[in-house]
């Protein structure tokens, strides 16, 4: 696909319609990369679901739900999380490597995609980690104290477990939103370390975190919407039959297929969005991003190769966008200036 302008700044509208443009565009890539490593999770998800099914199955029918169940449906679920975790992962990695390059005009390969996030593989499963790690650690002193509310229920635990609740998913949400572009900050800047992706999508996110929420949370919706009409056409709504039925299972990997991709795609566009709006990121910047082997300092040049004359230029990221008093920005540019005259 070749974007006819890549490089400029989107809005709302315009960043569903770049991600849903990506998608169509190069369905086959994405598809073909979202199939291989969605492989493991939906062998697993119909094996342990078939399993589970031929376990519980009585007189050939899916059973009602009851309390005796929960074991097995909690393994069933905590399996399936984590190969799915293990393989998003890598999978969210490969799709923005692949977005990137469509940025810049290049045609990538799923082979090439998936080789160079399985090169990433530690400070993406890191970060991944840390993330989603955290939450979990931050959701048990909430938890504990309902636990301790719950023993006297009147209107006054009531109301602190509402406001605890409420503080736990906001506060979720706020640092959720600012580490999502961690995976394409891993992939695109090439960083080793999985403390450097996730402290460069919380500077990026940064004043933007009602348009990254907006955009997720209506790809969530959307998700859902279809997740629940195909449950409703095909399962009935019955939560055994769309866990432990061969139809629930397969309904429930379709809107994954789906979602999996557009998900990745979202978050690249969002990070790649971000840096052009903040740091005029242009087609030479993110070339020299995707260049694993270039130096740090040639990431960030300007440089027009078919130029003539010295090459030197400056590093745009500091250049401020906003506009100052001209004695400021003069003041503010002219070590720049001298260094590339003594150059």
């Amino acid at each position: 696909m070749t974007i006819d302008e890549p490089f400029e700044y989107l809005t709302f509208g315009g960043t569903f319609a770049r991600t849903f443009g990506l998608f169509f565009d190069r369905f086959d890539l994405f598809v073909a990369m979202t199939g291989i490593v969605l492989i493991p999770y939906v062998i697993l998800v119909l094996t342990l679901g078939i399993f589970a099914a031929s376990v519980l199955i009585r007189e050939e029918e899916v059973p009602n739900f009851h309390p005796t169940h929960i074991p097995l449906i909690v393994l069933v679920v905590f399996l399936q999380m984590l190969v799915y975790e293990i393989a998003t992962v890598l999978g969210q990695g490969a799709i923005s490597q692949a977005v990137a390059m469509i940025y810049v005009g290049q045609r990538p390969e799923w082979i090439h995609c998936l080789k160079t996030s399985w090169k990433r593989k530690w400070a993406l499963l890191g970060s991944s980690l840390l993330v989603y790690g955290t939450l979990f650690t931050a959701a048990i002193p909430p938890f504990v104290f309902l636990l301790v509310l719950s023993m006297n229920v009147n209107a006054l635990t009531i109301i602190l477990a509402c406001v605890s609740c409420t503080a736990y998913v906001l506060g979720g949400l706020y640092g959720y939103i600012g580490v999502v572009m961690s995976s394409p900050a891993i992939m695109i800047e090439c960083f080793s370390n999985p403390l450097q992706g996730i402290m460069r999508s919380w500077e990026l996110a940064t004043g933007s975190r009602c348009y990254l929420l907006c955009t997720l949370f209506c790809l969530w919706l959307f998700n859902n919407l279809l997740a629940r009409l195909l449950h409703n056409m095909f399962t009935g709504g019955s939560v055994m039959d769309a866990l432990f039925s061969v139809v629930g299972i397969i309904i429930s990997v379709v809107p994954i297929l789906l979602f999996f991709p557009l998900h990745a795609i979202l978050e690249t566009v969002l990070y790649l969005n971000l840096r052009i709006g903040r740091e005029s990121m242009n087609h030479q910047v993110l070339a020299g991003d995707l260049a694993s082997d270039a130096s740090p300092a040639s990431r960030f040049r300007n440089d027009d190769p078919s130029a003539e004359g010295p090459t030197n230029s400056m590093d745009y990221r500091h250049v401020p966008l906003m506009d100052m008093d001209d004695n400021k920005l003069d003041e503010s540019l002219a070590p720049m200036a001298q260094q590339n005259l003594v150059v």
